[in-house]
């Protein structure tokens, strides 16, 4: 446990890529229970007499499900792609210092402040 609230105190590593996994989890899960209560509303709207406004529903709530699932999954990648690149870029940087000979970030000043 102190690991994680060394993990979190500290910006060694970002945890955004946890939550935007987190936020896709919650995401697919509201789309998904969202779908489930168009079709119980439309089972509904049969039962009750409005048939063809039932139809239209249980047709048409699978497919903007199955459209809200992909663009969710879509707006989530773009921002794991921001998190990817920027620890793209820190390997990057660690390749640039070595292949310029100089020391590597971790040896390059003990007295040196982390943040």
């Amino acid at each position: 446990m102190l690991s994680f609230f060394q993990r979190f105190l500290s910006f060694d590593r970002l945890i955004g890529p946890m939550l935007v996994r987190l936020v896709y989890y919650v995401g697919l899960a509201v789309i998904t229970f969202g779908a489930i209560g168009v079709l119980f509303a439309a089972l509904m709207s049969i039962f009750t007499g409005n048939f063809p406004q039932g139809i239209v529903q249980l047709i048409m709530a699978p497919l903007v499900a199955a459209v809200g699932l992909l663009y969710w999954r879509f707006v989530c990648e773009l921002f794991m792609l921001a998190f990817r690149g920027y620890e793209r870029l820190g390997q990057v940087r660690d390749l640039m210092r070595i292949a310029a000979g100089q020391a590597p970030p971790s040896e390059a000043d003990p007295n040196h402040p982390s943040f």
